[in-house]
């Protein structure tokens, strides 16, 4: 196993930082397409810019809360805190500060009440985890196992049913929350194995689980902006009940 000494600290600031800089990617975008809305006149370099910062921003953050941050402590508190921190400063970036969305109060206390959960989750949350050290002797318990093997199954239906068309709205929430949550449970679950002592193949399948996790998660969230408005908050609430 790799020597990697874990850090629940870093871990959350990994965690938050991967949601900040998520959401000031969609930030670098969506001012220069506000103020050319007004009738701003914007520099011919400036959109090139923003492109630029928007794929930086998104890889540094996928980096940070998706790969980086599940070295440093357990898996199951980096999603919270990651969509978390995407919430509260999508709220605070695009509602407060820049003005580009309105929120209701609804959507402001589900917002606040899901930062103060997650708060609380590192108090009665798991903590460092260093007993896992093989990921062959992790895989071969029956419950986990069992868990990886529906996870996967969840990914590969959700998938098949979101390619085939658009359902009426529940059910469209159902399949893209299944979508989404599988695969980036996934996506975060190979993550940590990388330093578990895998084997060759179990790397190699590992990465294949990583990289065809995240594009489904991609593709989820492309489905879900073309299908209507109605998602994204309720999508992101979802995940942090799960």
């Amino acid at each position: 196993m790799v020597d990697f000494t874990q850090s629940l600290p870093i871990c959350y600031a990994l965690s938050a930082i991967g949601g900040i800089l998520e959401v000031g990617s969609t930030a670098v975008l969506a001012v220069p397409d506000a103020r050319e809305k007004e009738g701003i006149h914007l520099p011919w370099w400036l959109p090139k810019v923003a492109l630029a910062s928007n794929v930086i921003m998104q890889l540094l953050g996928s980096l940070s809360a998706n790969l980086f941050a599940t070295w440093f402590g357990p898996v199951s508190v980096v999603a919270p805190i990651y969509f978390s921190a995407t919430l509260l400063t999508n709220l605070i970036v695009f509602g407060f500060i820049l003005g580009l969305e309105y929120f209701t109060r609804i959507m402001m206390v589900g917002t606040y009440v899901i930062a103060i959960g997650t708060i609380l989750l590192q108090v009665v949350g798991p903590g460092v985890q260093e007993d896992q050290d093989d990921i062959v002797e992790l895989l071969l318990r029956p419950s986990a196992f069992i868990w990886f093997i529906l996870l996967l199954v969840a990914m590969i239906i959700s998938t098949l049913l979101m390619i085939r068309t658009v359902y009426e709205e529940k059910k469209q929430i159902a399949i893209l929350l299944i979508a989404r949550s599988s695969s980036y449970t996934l996506n975060l679950t190979v993550s940590r194995a990388f330093l578990l002592n895998p084997t060759f193949l179990i790397l190699v399948i590992f990465i294949v689980i990583k990289v065809v996790s995240a594009a489904i998660y991609t593709y989820a969230i492309v489905v879900q902006s073309t299908t209507g408005e109605f998602l994204q908050f309720q999508l992101d609430a979802h995940h942090m009940l799960i």
